[in-house]
């Protein structure tokens, strides 16, 4: 049985990193659409309404932990994902006041994103 067509959006201001994703991942069974900054995640998320939204926490126009209250009060459904480099107890607990479900450090492997996204996924129904 083929797994359900989903809408992930990834948020990555590091143009040759989502380049990268954009063709790693363009075989895998999901929707992803992609944004480089957070005032177009928002525009992405609003129009499109993403399934689960992985952000990098380093974006330029607008702190990570920000727009993830912004998506988290738009859309309390939504399952958000912190990715970054930056890794502490404080930054976490931030991120988990921010309304993130998970936080994972780069690099993270394609296949332990995509167990993550099938254990989200399952968890949704």
């Amino acid at each position: 049985m083929l797994a359900q067509r989903r809408k992930i959006m990834l948020v990555e201001d590091d143009a040759p990193l989502r380049e990268i994703l954009q063709v790693l991942l363009q075989d895998y069974p999901h929707q992803f659409l992609f944004a480089e900054s957070g005032s177009q995640a928002l525009a992405v998320a609003a129009s499109e309404q993403p399934e689960l939204i992985v952000v990098d926490l380093g974006l330029p126009d607008m702190n990570g932990l920000e727009l993830g209250r912004r998506l988290r009060e738009r859309d309390s459904k939504c399952r958000l994902i912190a990715f970054t480099g930056y890794d502490s107890e404080e930054f976490r607990e931030q991120a988990r006041q921010a309304g993130f479900d998970a936080f994972y450090l780069k690099p993270m492997e394609l296949d332990a994103m995509e167990r993550t996204f099938a254990e989200i996924f399952s968890a949704l129904g």
